[in-house]
């Protein structure tokens, strides 16, 4: 099948959250839903580029289990954010080897924000690691990423779920990811301060614009901070997809 012959995805911003992301991918895998693209920011954009490198729904759910936070989380020594980057960047320079953007096999579009302009930046060419590391620049806590004269944090800031980059792929039709913007209630880091101020941003934008996919799948999240979470976003994921997998599939073969 040609690209134009599957679905694109759209897969937003959320932090951890965005595990759910590897349970859509897993139930598109089981029922062989063709991929033409994907557009993602932040959380979506990590995801997004893994799957896009050859990494199955499978493979990045062991991946999300077996990867320790101490492996991509490490103090900066900037002012300009709590955690450097640099081992979040490194890491995923391994896991795709390196490779660019335009050599993926599936097209990926990243979103990120130019802070100094306040405007929106896809990224489809370059190092697969620079654009997503700049992607997921939350404000905060990443470092801002210097890229092509630039400074880019986390794309969420302005396009929380990319629908618009995806429909530009001319695939049958945008299946769209989003994680929600549920508050949590009991703050006890100041990594939490910062989800939390980010989310409540995101829960402004998300009132006046509404995501316009042609599926939407929105899973059901339970926050409770506890060992278990990233098996249970993984699941809620792969749940919420499997309801809508048959719109998914007659929208590619082009039945109502």
């Amino acid at each position: 099948m040609g690209r134009e012959a599957g679905v694109a995805l759209a897969l937003s911003s959320g932090g951890t959250r965005g595990f759910v992301h590897i349970g859509v991918l897993k139930a598109m895998d089981r029922h062989h839903v063709p991929i033409s693209g994907i557009a993602g920011s932040s959380m979506g954009a990590l995801i997004g580029a893994l799957y896009c490198s050859g990494y199955s729904g499978l493979d990045l759910e062991e991946m999300a289990k077996s990867t320790p936070r101490k492996h991509y989380m490490d103090v900066s020594v900037s002012k300009m954010g709590l955690l450097a980057g640099t081992k979040l960047h490194d890491l995923l320079l391994k896991w795709t080897h390196g490779k660019n953007l335009e050599d993926l096999a599936i097209p990926l579009k990243v979103v990120a924000v130019d802070i100094e302009r306040a405007e929106q930046v896809t990224i489809s060419e370059g190092g697969i690691a620079d654009a997503v590391r700049a992607s997921a620049s939350i404000p905060g806590m990443f470092s801002p990423v210097r890229r092509g004269g630039r400074l880019l944090v986390d794309g969420g800031v302005l396009n929380r779920v990319p629908v618009d980059l995806a429909r530009e792929f001319h695939a049958k039709g945008v299946v769209a990811v989003d994680t929600g913007v549920d508050l949590a209630t009991r703050m006890t880091s100041m990594f939490d301060v910062l989800f939390q101020t980010f989310d409540i941003m995101a829960r402004e934008l998300r009132r006046y614009e509404r995501v316009r996919a042609d599926v939407l799948i929105q899973p059901n999240l339970d926050l409770t901070r506890d060992a278990d979470r990233t098996r249970r976003f993984i699941a809620a994921g792969e749940e919420a997809c499997e309801a809508v997998i048959p719109q998914i599939l007659s929208m590619v073969r082009g039945t109502p």
